[in-house]
């Protein structure tokens, strides 16, 4: 008979103790700087800061979708998370927090101006929609759609951690299955699902699709598809056949529907670094970059 899993028995006081791979060698309960290391900066007022992560696609594609609205350009940096460059003394002035993505926006007209810093990716999409989107397309004018889309964003950025690699997935994938840790977080993330489901079909007195909003597609959208709309794309996955994924079709519709928009194409390859070449952008400095070819010295180093 195989010998039970010895308990795990608190300490009266914690310590640190790294973990196995990169992330449990890049993870420690200390803030601040590790490294000495400024910022790069390009030709445009806007500076992304990134990586192409679900949270660091966000913001590009929203400045994709600004790009196609009113031609904004900007400069979008690789910030490769695995191997520790968030927490180098520049990107630690831009988020004290060291996470992706973040952001630095110029006044061209007053190089002696400060730039504006701006972190969390939410936060951005609020900062961008509230500065560059003249025509109010992705965050409507009227206070009650205004507030609505605000309150999604807050709710995509309480909700998620359940999802991802915090709560669900981290369990889920986990060698040693903890049966009480995937109930738990199984059940609060398929009621997100039915959330989105309901609100989707027009329920609990929304409007119904197609987006968030009903007819206008907003950065709440953005910000919820970044993770909620891929994960149910990739319906046949371990994850979303156990959570049956397939019982929540508006969302489904939904997520399709933003997956198609040429702009949350292009986004989701800035700043990537793994995958098909071909779906790869290090760097975007300019609408030009998603029709060039990777160099060799834009090849991530291989360890």
């Amino acid at each position: 008979m195989a010998e039970e899993a010895k308990a795990y028995v608190p300490p009266k006081v914690w310590k640190h103790k790294p973990g196995p791979g990169i992330w449990g060698k890049l993870n420690q309960p200390t803030a601040g700087p590790r490294s000495e290391k400024e910022l790069p900066r390009g030709k445009h007022a806007i500076q992304l800061y990134s990586m192409a992560t679900p949270n660091g696609i966000k913001a590009g594609i929203f400045l994709e979708e600004l790009y196609e609205a009113y031609g904004l350009e900007y400069d979008a940096w690789l910030i490769h998370i695995a191997q520790g460059q968030q927490f180098t003394s520049g990107f630690v002035k831009v988020n004290p927090n060291s996470k992706i993505p973040a952001l630095l926006v110029y006044d061209l007209t007053d190089e002696k101006k400060p730039p504006v810093r701006v972190f969390e990716s939410a936060s951005i999409l609020l900062y961008i929609a509230e500065n560059f989107d003249k025509d109010n397309k992705f965050l409507p004018k009227d206070p009650q759609g205004r507030i609505e889309t605000i309150s999604w964003l807050f709710w995509q950025i309480g909700s998620s951690p359940y999802l991802g690699g915090g709560g669900f997935g981290a369990f889920f994938g986990a060698k040693q299955k903890v049966e009480f840790a995937i109930d738990k977080y199984a059940l609060e993330v398929k009621r997100q699902f039915d959330v989105l489901e309901r609100v989707l079909a027009g329920k609990d007195g929304s409007k119904g699709g197609p987006f968030l909003l009903g007819e206008q597609y907003t950065i709440a959208d953005i910000c919820i598809w970044a993770w909620y709309g891929r994960k149910i794309l990739d319906i046949e996955s371990d994850q979303a056949v156990f959570l049956d994924l397939k019982a929540y079709p508006h969302v489904l519709a939904w997520a399709k529907k933003i997956a198609e928009r040429p702009a949350v194409v292009r986004g989701q390859r800035v700043n990537k670094v793994w995958g098909p070449e071909s779906e790869q952008v290090v760097e975007r400095h300019s609408a030009a970059d998603f029709t060039k070819t990777k160099s060799k010295e834009e090849e991530p180093a291989k360890k």
